[in-house]
């Protein structure tokens, strides 16, 4: 997965920020903990997952509760039930966005992928997903919410909040928007300061001490589909979720040794979702074209085409932020 990163745009004004840039570099996917498929006539080999010892753990406690009335989006097999798992590490949160921001995001994903995604995609190196689009977008991510800019925070050094020269935003004098407007900077759309403010309420759900990558755009053609997978949790932290825009679908988490343990979600357009803990690195999870996969209350799911504004936190070193500072 090819992922873009603006801060990659300030480390040539701050050296600091260098070993930032070249760590953000390389996380280019979190779908290697998938299974590829194995030769003809005999299965695929097991599904891989961390060990619980190994998946991330959050400096601050993440406390994410479904809203009331989102708990009808959310549908727990008995076994699940009956294992004691936390339901908080599914969060729905239905209706989350307007209408009119929903057309907004809609609108600028469609620009956004037309540029940089322009033809669907038939496979993925892992195997795991077909018939899709997908780019990522640094423009809309606040430096103060990414990971250079929680090394800055934690090493006492002045991050502007807004490095890139947005439309809506007037550069304050030596600010680096001024010399990024001299730099010839023009890949930031008008629309990206309202998009901020948008998935600025996504971010404020979490601790403040979480660094975040840049928002990921998946387009999945109305025949497309996610395969079972789990994440690795090395290329990214705690969480990860997404803004449903355009069509529904029903994603399907199964235990990894038990897939009787499972979770479905109906993600309807507008609808925000998260998933973290053991949910995240000990289940698989898919959106499929089955028939059977794509059934909520006895009532089919159509197939449509489906966009997700995904949300991932960045894993954090052992040795802190700090850490990664050039001294």
């Amino acid at each position: 997965m090819a992922v873009m990163y603006k801060s990659l745009s300030l480390f040539h004004a701050k050296p600091y920020l260098r070993k930032v840039a070249l760590l953000q570099a390389a996380i280019a996917s979190t779908r290697v903990f998938s299974d590829a498929q194995g030769p003809a006539g005999t299965p695929p080999p097991r599904l891989n997952k961390p060990d619980i010892r190994s998946i991330p753990r959050p400096k601050d406690p993440i406390k994410l509760a479904t809203p009331p009335g989102g708990e009808q989006f959310i549908k727990y097999s008995p076994e699940f039930l009956a294992q004691g798992y936390d339901k908080h590490e599914i969060y729905v949160h239905p209706g989350f966005i307007t209408d009119e921001e929903h057309d907004l995001l809609a609108k600028n994903c469609e620009k956004k992928l037309r540029r940089l995604a322009s033809t669907y995609a038939m496979g993925h190196f892992d195997k795991r997903i077909h018939n899709y689009r997908e780019c990522s977008v640094g423009a809309w991510l606040p430096n103060m919410r990414s990971v250079a800019g929680r090394v800055a925070q934690e090493t006492g050094r002045a991050v502007d909040p807004d490095p890139v020269d947005l439309p809506d935003r007037r550069p304050s004098s030596g600010s680096s928007s001024s010399s990024s407007r001299s730099g010839g900077w023009t890949t930031v759309g008008r629309d990206d300061g309202e998009i901020r403010a948008v998935l600025d309420r996504v971010w404020s759900l979490f601790p403040s001490s979480l660094a975040w990558l840049p928002p990921h755009i998946l387009d999945l053609h109305q025949d497309g589909e996610i395969l079972p997978h789990v994440d690795n949790p090395e290329y990214s932290g705690f969480v990860v979720g997404g803004l449903t825009l355009l069509g529904p679908a029903v994603s399907t988490f199964k235990h990894v040794d038990d897939p009787h343990v499972r979770v479905d979600v109906l993600l309807e357009p507008r609808s925000l979702y998260f998933m973290t803990d053991r949910i995240r690195y000990q289940f698989t999870h898919e959106i499929t074209v089955g028939a059977g996969q794509r059934v909520w209350q006895g009532v089919p799911v159509p197939r449509a085409r489906r966009i997700s504004l995904m949300f991932r936190d960045a894993k954090q070193p052992e040795k802190g932020w700090s850490s990664l500072a050039v001294q």
